[in-house]
């Protein structure tokens, strides 16, 4: 197991045991575990799963930090929506009818964590 943090500006959205962390970075997505060597990571925007021996969290990402000392994980983002939050019909009415750019990428994430799986 390690140590988990993962924090938004405003709240800090989980602290806790994790037996992995799962994120996306520029390079692709990676994953982290426990005794995972030390790392400082750029995170893009896409989902992010904490995975602890009971359940798996499921997260929206839109940028950020992910630090790794081998036993504690540390998760700094910009904009981080947990699947729970997610309300796809308001979301849908902010970027209007036939979303473009960046409005149409926020929603497709948004629409893929708030399913079950990928």
């Amino acid at each position: 197991m390690l140590q988990c943090q993962l924090r938004s500006p405003d709240r800090t959205l989980y602290d806790g045991p994790a037996v992995s962390v799962t994120a996306r970075s520029p390079r692709g997505e990676f994953a982290v575990l426990a005794e995972h060597a030390p790392l400082l990571a750029e995170l893009t925007t896409g989902p992010l799963c904490i995975r602890t021996a009971t359940d798996e969290l499921r997260f929206a990402c839109f940028g950020g930090t992910l630090s790794m000392d081998g036993k504690r994980v540390v998760i700094l983002g910009s904009e981080i929506v947990p699947r729970d939050e997610i309300d796809l019909d308001a979301e849908r009415r902010k970027a209007g009818a036939t979303p473009q750019g960046a409005a149409k990428a926020r929603l497709e994430l948004l629409e893929k964590v708030a399913r079950d799986h990928d």
